[in-house]
């Protein structure tokens, strides 16, 4: 089966059979949810996405220790069928309208034909306009580069269950425990104590998790501030789009 990625809106989609089609672990992770949970909803209404065309999918590769993951190649009426499934965030509307975008840029790249070039016969004019044509791909080719690392890190922390203590959590965002935690604070995420508001307890991006220390003889149990995979994304989202500390936030 022969594929061709296309970037389009900052989104990638894969052309199959001349059909373009997009990876729902990237759905997933525009829309800062976990795949495992896209996933689910594509499993438990298979019949009717299946209604809407081929519903294919593919085995990722084996990271670490890990079980390969399977991930959907959704087509356009799937993709926005997904979309309908899920919560209508703020954040699920905005992609729902990259996504319009995406497909539409899409469809009207594979409508165009495909152009040869006789160079001998061209006119400078003509030179000049392939050229600015070449350095525009070759523009775009290290734009996708540079965003490759922020991939990357939503590939390896988005769908993670695991739950991350303010050292780990800062060694993946490339900075340090406490300025984390000031920025935090400045945000408005955690309180004055360093304990995170309830509100982003409830909308999953912190667990208190129980642990043991000793002292001597004697084990002393607490509850310690954890960050999920899903508040990482979020936060590293916060970085990214270098959020003015000391606004309110609103909760997705």
């Amino acid at each position: 089966m022969a594929t061709v990625d296309f970037t389009a809106n900052s989104l990638v989609l894969s052309v199959i059979e001349n059909e373009p089609r997009i990876d729902s672990r990237i759905v997933a992770a525009e829309l800062g949810v976990a795949h495992e949970a896209a996933q689910r909803l594509v499993d438990k209404y298979s019949a009717k996405f299946e209604e809407l065309g081929i519903l294919r999918f593919e085995i990722g590769e084996i990271k670490g220790r890990g079980q390969p993951e399977k991930f959907y190649l959704l087509n356009e009426d799937q993709t926005y069928f997904l979309m309908t499934l899920v919560r209508n965030t703020a954040q699920a509307v905005e992609l729902k309208k990259r996504l319009v975008q995406a497909f539409a840029e899409c469809r009207k790249r594979l409508a165009q034909p495909t152009q040869t070039f006789d160079l001998a016969t061209m006119t400078s004019s003509a030179l000049r306009e392939l050229a600015a044509k070449v350095e525009e791909c070759a523009a775009l080719n290290a734009r996708i580069i540079t965003l490759q690392p922020k991939a990357d890190f939503y590939d390896h922390v988005a769908g993670n269950e695991a739950n991350y203590s303010r050292d780990d959590a800062a060694k993946i965002l490339r900075t340090g425990p406490k300025r984390l935690w000031k920025a935090l604070r400045e945000w408005r995420i955690v309180q004055a104590s360093g304990m995170p508001y309830q509100k982003y307890f409830d909308s999953g991006y912190f667990r208190l998790v129980p642990v043991l220390v000793h002292k001597g003889q004697h084990s002393i149990p607490y509850n310690q501030t954890m960050i999920t995979g899903k508040g990482l994304t979020w936060i590293k989202a916060l970085m990214d789009s270098q959020v003015m500390p000391g606004r309110e936030l609103v909760v997705a």
